[in-house]
């Protein structure tokens, strides 16, 4: 897959959902973008950064993850939709900086909510 190809085609498929009235479409392709245009950065393949991003860098953490802000955390965990607002809200919760342990935030930053705190 030619990743900087993917990412014009879904900017382009983008802008049609929100000029079509569907930002739930629009906000899940601005994730998928992020995510293609960070493997582009990385300078690896596919593949490579999938291994990268498992590797023994991400392993679990199991922090403790506060009743105040749990079921948040989970649904947004679950649903991908990881802002930069939401980490700052929980932070005041946390005994860490959480933006620290985050690369990213939208999807990868949702998949590594699970790594960050042991989340069943």
């Amino acid at each position: 897959m030619d990743i900087q190809q993917e990412i014009k085609r879904l900017r382009i498929e983008m802008n049609e959902a929100y000029d079509n009235g569907d930002p739930e479409l629009g906000d899940y392709l601005i994730d998928e973008i992020d995510i293609l245009a960070k493997i582009y950065n990385s300078g690896l393949g596919y593949d490579e950064y999938q291994r990268w991003i498992t590797s023994n860098e991400h392993q679990h953490e199991y922090n403790l993850l506060p009743e105040a802000i749990r079921e948040d955390v989970i649904d947004v965990a679950n649903n991908s939709k990881l802002t930069k607002e939401l980490v700052d809200k929980w932070n005041a919760h946390l005994d860490f900086d959480l933006h620290a342990k985050l690369k990213t935030y939208g999807f990868v930053g949702a998949a590594r909510l699970h790594k960050i705190f042991s989340l069943k």
